[in-house]
């Protein structure tokens, strides 16, 4: 019970140091791979004692041998700091390592360990939903221990973004029984536009409705249907290969071509899963542009009420295209009730 206690802990720490790179909420920036990187440790030049709790990465998470969370003493300004992680195999006898992470998208079935100590803890990781990323071999029944995914009903939870109250710094959400009213101050959504001259510069500079990114044209949550509809009317502008507009590598598009001209930004996933909330959602919040979901996710869970606009509250896409028609008409109403709260 204790190594389990231990382990556990360990790898909320962990997630805590690579929930920044996921973090888009408001007032974040994107530092977060150099910080990584400078935190990294050759395993070398730390002695790792007999009680330090030693994680191991199996896999690579798209190709990153630390699922993007380094190596090393990466616990050392934490209050548990006993751990290790590392992604070298050899680095001690394979039955020794406390913990050994998973990645399941890159998970192969020709490629797991040989020896297995009753006392290890095998974690599957994932940020990708079972629709496009299924475990399908019957090898991988009762094989984990933990689970550390985007699901708010894992053991460990990895989310795409957090929102944070703005006053306190304290996270709201995600989170399965989030309270939101207490954060809607009320009386504080009039006069933002006139307190915030920067805010009211970016929303009076808006001129198009709405805009998308997307390279997943035949998606299994159905969107593009969606889409189709919507764009008959009320103008969409499709950024990516399922469009007919682009947005060089160089330019950060949010920040030089989505927040400047656009009112809202489709954040619509690929597959229709339950807390399956990604960064499409996130980067709208952090970009001043309302999102409009399309998703399995409790929203509620995951942003505030009347931060975004969900699709299944309007009948048909008409009815959807003229409320965003009467949005863009009322800079005021446009204007989130919570911006000045979370």
């Amino acid at each position: 019970m204790k190594l389990w206690i231990s382990v556990k802990i360990c790898l909320f720490i962990l997630f805590t140091f690579t929930f920044t790179l996921y973090i888009l909420s408001f007032y974040f920036n994107y530092r977060i791979y150099d910080i990584l990187q400078f935190r990294r440790i050759i395993a070398g030049d730390l002695r790792v004692t007999n009680f330090t709790k030693k994680i191991l990465f199996w896999n690579t998470m798209f190709g990153d041998e630390t699922f993007y969370m380094g190596t090393g003493d990466i616990f050392q300004h934490c209050p548990v700091n006993d751990c290790y992680a590392t992604h070298d195999r050899y680095y001690t006898d394979m039955e020794d390592f406390d913990a050994v992470l998973f990645h399941g998208n890159e998970l192969e079935a020709s490629d797991l360990p040989s020896i297995r100590s009753p006392r290890q803890w095998y974690v599957f990781v994932n940020l990708e939903s079972p629709a496009n990323r299924p475990l399908t071999s019957h090898i991988y029944e009762d094989f984990f221990n933990l689970t550390m995914t985007y699901r708010l009903d894992s053991d460990v939870v990895w989310t795409y973004g957090v929102v944070k109250d703005a006053h306190t710094g304290e996270v709201v959400a995600p989170s399965k029984n989030v309270d939101w009213s207490a954060y809607n101050r009320s009386g504080e959504r009039s006069g933002i536009l006139e307190k915030d001259a920067a805010l009211s510069k970016t929303i009076r500079g808006k001129t198009k409705p709405i805009v998308w990114f997307v390279s997943n044209c035949v998606a299994k949550s159905g969107r593009e249907s969606y889409v189709n509809r919507l764009s008959r009317y009320i103008p969409v502008d499709i950024y990516g290969k399922c469009g007919n507009m682009s947005c060089p590598q160089t330019k950060d598009c949010f920040r030089e071509v989505v927040e400047p001209r656009y009112f809202f930004y489709l954040s619509f996933e690929n597959s229709l899963c339950v807390d399956y909330a990604t960064e499409k959602l996130y980067n709208a919040l952090r970009y001043n542009v309302v999102p409009i979901v399309f998703g399995g996710a409790n929203y509620n869970r995951f942003a505030p009420p009347g931060s975004y606009i969900h699709v299944l509250d309007y009948e048909t896409p008409k009815h959807l295209a003229e409320y965003l028609k009467r949005l863009m008409k009322n800079p005021g109403a446009y204007i989130y009730r919570w911006r000045e709260n979370t």
